[in-house]
C-alpha cells in the first residue's frame, strides 16, 4: 500500500500492528553472544515486508540493543531522525515537503510506517539512545559502485556509533553477508565492519515467502510476510539492495 498524504502516513503510522513472533531461541542465544562481545549485530532483511519493524522490537527488546541504524540516505534523512531521537515525535509535514525525487518517496520497502512506529515505540519505552541513517544518495552509476557504497555505509556506522549503546543495524540481506572469501572482489558492509569489531557476526530474516536470504550465521524464520505501507507520490526510483 502506497500512502499519499502526510496524514495519511501519520495515521498508518499510529495504527502499525506490532505481532508477536517466536523466535528460535538458539538463535536468540548467539545474537545475543555477538552483541555481548562486538557491541552489535547486523540484520539482514527482505525490504518491504510490513512485519519486518515488530520482528526487529523484538529483537531490540531481546537483545537489549538501544541503538537502530537503518539504510537510509544520510543526506535526506539524518536531520529529521536526530531531531526525532531529541523531540520524541516526527515531522511528517517537513518530509512531505522533499521532492518528489527523493529516496524518501521511492516506495522500495527500506522506508515504512512500521520504520517510524518502531522508533516512536522504542523512543517512549526508553529503549532508545541513537538512531544513524547510514546510506548516502547514489551517485552516478559505475560498475564497482556497490563495493563504494559499502564501503562508505560501514564507515559511517563505525564513525556515528557511540559503542556504549548496543546496534542492531537493519540492511538489506546482500549487505549483512559475511563474504570474507570474497575480500580480493570486494566486501559488504558487514564484512568490513566485522573486521573492526571483533565477534560480529550477522542475521538474516527469512519469510516463508520471501527468495531464499544469503547464508548467514544466524537466521530467523519466520511466517509468510505481507506488503509493507510506503510513503509515495508516484512510481518513481528504483530500487536497490
Amino acid at each position: 500500500m502506497v500512502v499519499t498524504t502526510a496524514s495519511e502516513f501519520r495515521t498508518a503510522v499510529r495504527v502499525y500492528r506490532f505481532d508477536s513472533f517466536s523466535l528460535d531461541a538458539d538463535a536468540i542465544d548467539a545474537a545475543r553472544a555477538t552483541v555481548d562481545e562486538a557491541g552489535l549485530i547486523v540484520v539482514g532483511e527482505p525490504h518491504g515486508m510490513y512485519e519486518t519493524p515488530a520482528v526487529v522490537y523484538s529483537l531490540a527488546v531481546s537483545l537489549g540493543t538501544r541503538a537502530l541504524a537503518f539504510e537510509w540516505s544520510h543526506e535526506e534523512m539524518d536531520e529529521p531522525v536526530q531531531d526525532f531521537v531529541r523531540s520524541g515525535s516526527f515531522d511528517f509535514e517537513r518530509l512531505w515537503r522533499l521532492p518528489s525525487s527523493a529516496e524518501f518517496f521511492c516506495g522500495d520497502g527500506r522506508i515504512t510506517t512500521g520504520h517510524f512506529a518502531l522508533l516512536q515505540r522504542l523512543s517512549a519505552e526508553g529503549r532508545l539512545e541513537q538512531v544513524i541513517a547510514f546510506d548516502r544518495l547514489d551517485p552516478v552509476p559505475h560498475p564497482e559502485d556497490w563495493r563504494i557504497r559499502d564501503r562508505e555505509m560501514a564507515e559511517r556506522l563505525l564513525a556515528e556509533w557511540q559503542p556504549s549503546a548496543p546496534l542492531m543495524v537493519v540492511t538489506g540481506a546482500f549487505h549483512a553477508a559475511m563474504q570474507p572469501h570474497l575480500e580480493a572482489e570486494g566486501a559488504t558492509t558487514t564484512a568490513l565492519m566485522a573486521r573492526e569489531r571483533s565477534g560480529l557476526v550477522s542475521a538474516v530474516l527469512q519469510y516463508d515467502n520471501s527468495a531464499p536470504m544469503p547464508s548467514a550465521p544466524i537466521t530467523f524464520r519466520l511466517p509468510e510476510g505481507t506488503p509493507a505501507c510506503v510513503p509515495g507520490l508516484q512510481s518513481t526510483g528504483t530500487t536497490r539492495t
